[in-house]
């Protein structure tokens, strides 16, 4: 008996195998990146808009004249309860090139809900001054956060 036809088939299944495996391995490397893809633009598009709702909230509270102090702590409070989630969830899974200008970003949020908290109002030089850091630090924000998606595509 020869040995030749079973060598050819004994390296011809390990050939096989081999490319199977590398095939999968690449399928599950390419799927694992894509999800990984979703879930940080989910994240960072959860982020952007908690934040852009909370400022939004403080904007309407600071324009409402005649609230009570008590009332303008809580509500002021509660606009920005929404942020603490995605803050959290975007310092553990982002980057320190998109965690360093969204930390900047809540800090400007929270420097507003507090302003307005303590009786800021709409018109005042202090919430002007602190809505335009708070905008320049949400488009920084979303730049890093681009730059970090779109890396995966390059």
């Amino acid at each position: 008996m020869t040995w030749i036809p079973l060598l050819a088939t004994l390296v011809g299944a390990v050939i096989a195998t081999g490319s199977a495996l590398l095939v999968e391995r690449r399928r599950t490397h390419r799927e694992t990146t894509v999800e990984w893809g979703r879930t940080r633009r989910q994240l960072y598009a959860s982020f952007l808009a908690a934040h852009a709702q909370a400022a939004s909230d403080l904007r309407n509270i600071a324009a409402t004249p005649g609230m009570e102090a008590s009332e303008r702590y809580r509500q002021t409070r509660a606009a920005y309860t929404h942020c603490y989630t995605s803050r959290h969830e975007l310092e553990l899974l982002a980057p320190g090139a998109v965690v360093t200008p969204a930390e900047e970003c809540g800090q400007a949020v929270r420097m507003m809900r507090d302003a307005v908290s303590a009786g800021a109002r709409i018109d005042s030089d202090q919430f002007e001054e602190l809505t335009r850091r708070y905008l320049d630090l949400r488009l920084q924000t979303r730049d890093a956060m681009r730059s970090d998606i779109w890396s995966d595509n390059a």
